[in-house]
């Protein structure tokens, strides 16, 4: 009882932060900071823990080995990250001297956006995307011998399981190519397709945003994963809040119910089981909501060092790099899952538990990497988010700052906040594809993009 009213306590106050850092936490005007809250931080971390240090959960096999006072320090590390991590927001916003953040986010909302091609150079532009993200998505379904999601629609779940694995850790092409144009590049060009759509109707547009989309979403269920098709879709809300001043209450009510079924069509489509998960609060459904992204922190806080005892301090540097000086290259996320499943390992089902950031700056770097990482986190977050309200209100900027939205994974450890691998390689691509924009402007002569 005392730790659910002092939770209650740290979450009021933490939204207060966050309010003052982001300027909105409405849920009809999301925006990326109080999607980060809402999604990533309350609904995992907060009810994980308070779930965890209460007891509440000890039938599930990442909380089972674990001690009552562990469970208990790390209720404690997550309600620090609450409110360390907007009090970090709110530094980076004293250090730019950025003020009114309130009225700065709702006249960014009300703006119109800004002009761009002309419709017909509109329609080329998304032509030329949409054969794009055409090739690039061939290229990754037949990179390697086996496509998941055929598998799992043919039942053959135990040979989709074991693919999902193979096409994530043993992809048969470039990487960099499936990584960089595809899962990055093509979402965005999806929302990107969108806002032009919705600004200039036309039949032309609607055929090219829809197979944009399609290719979007085919891409990011091939391997069978479920949160990124259903993160992918909570960008349109996003996009709603700069394009529309906000979302109703009913397509949010929509938006939640859709995503909701969808994410329940998948586990019946790998777990056999249907609607009744609902009702089921020890269901695969409610632990990988509540407890599986949470689990991991706990388990690290148990595991290392003293039981894990390989060096993960360096993890996030180049692997090459890592290789060379003979440096242990295996993530905490990895060593995680050999000690509490090897059987998974050594038959391929099972590949990380990662959790929520605090559970790898933990296994990296102590009791300093707690201390310090929600304020790094705070950092990277609040900067995608200062980067727009400070920009001008384009479509490309608006498509970028929805697909990093849903990309922020606070329970997929720390190292990419750290080492700004999250939002690096995109502001790269983004850089270069405002730049060939601003070169097919000067080309036709025209004024914005």
């Amino acid at each position: 009882m005392i730790i659910t009213f002092v939770t209650i306590i740290c979450v009021l106050f933490s939204m207060y932060l966050f309010k003052s850092a982001s300027g909105s936490i409405s849920l009809l005007h999301l925006n990326t900071v109080s999607y980060v809250m809402y999604f990533q931080i309350f609904t995992m971390a907060v009810v994980g823990s308070v779930l965890v240090a209460n007891n509440m959960v000890d039938y599930h096999y990442m909380i089972s080995p674990v001690s009552n006072q562990t469970k208990f320090y790390a209720w404690i590390g997550v309600m620090y990250s609450i409110i360390a991590m907007p009090l970090g927001m709110i530094l980076l916003n004293n250090l730019l001297k950025v003020k009114h953040i309130q009225q700065k986010l709702s006249d960014y909302s009300k703006a119109e956006i800004e002009s761009w091609f002309s419709s017909n150079n509109q329609n080329h532009i998304l032509l030329g995307l949409a054969i794009f993200s055409t090739i690039i998505l061939i290229y990754v379904l037949t990179a390697n011998n086996i496509i998941p999601i055929i598998e799992l629609l043919k039942g053959h779940k135990d040979t989709a399981a074991i693919g999902r694995i193979t096409v994530r850790r043993e992809f048969g092409g470039i990487e960099y190519i499936k990584n960089l144009f595809g899962l990055v590049l093509i979402p965005i060009f999806a929302y990107y397709s969108y806002i032009l759509w919705n600004k200039n109707k036309s039949l032309v547009k609607l055929i090219l945003m829809l197979i944009l989309n399609f290719n979007a979403l085919l891409l990011l269920v091939y391997d069978t994963q479920k949160a990124p098709f259903v993160f992918f879709l909570f960008g349109y809300i996003i996009i709603f809040t700069f394009t529309k001043n906000g979302i109703s209450k009913f397509k949010l009510i929509l938006f939640s119910f859709i995503a909701l079924l969808l994410v329940v069509l998948g586990y019946y489509l790998t777990g056999g089981r249907g609607l009744e998960q609902l009702t089921d609060p020890t269901s695969a459904l409610y632990g990988r909501i509540f407890i599986s992204g949470y689990g991991g922190y706990v388990l690290s806080l148990h595991y290392f060092p003293d039981i894990i005892k390989e060096s993960t301090t360096f993890i996030g540097v180049p692997h090459a790099i890592l290789d060379f000086f003979h440096i242990p290259s295996v993530e905490s996320a990895r060593l995680l899952m050999e000690k509490v499943n090897p059987e998974g390992i050594k038959d391929g089902h099972a590949n990380l538990i990662s959790s929520y950031y605090l559970g790898e700056a933990y296994a990296n770097y102590g009791i300093l990497g707690i201390i310090f990482s929600p304020f790094i986190v705070g950092f990277v977050v609040q900067s995608v988010h200062l980067f727009l309200l400070q920009s001008k209100k384009n479509p490309l900027y608006i498509a970028f700052y929805a697909f990093i939205t849903v990309k922020w994974l606070l329970n997929t450890g720390f190292v990419s906040f750290l080492y700004l691998k999250i939002i690096l390689y995109p502001f790269i691509l983004l850089f270069f594809v405002k730049l060939f924009l601003n070169t097919i402007k000067k080309w036709t002569q025209e004024k914005t993009y």
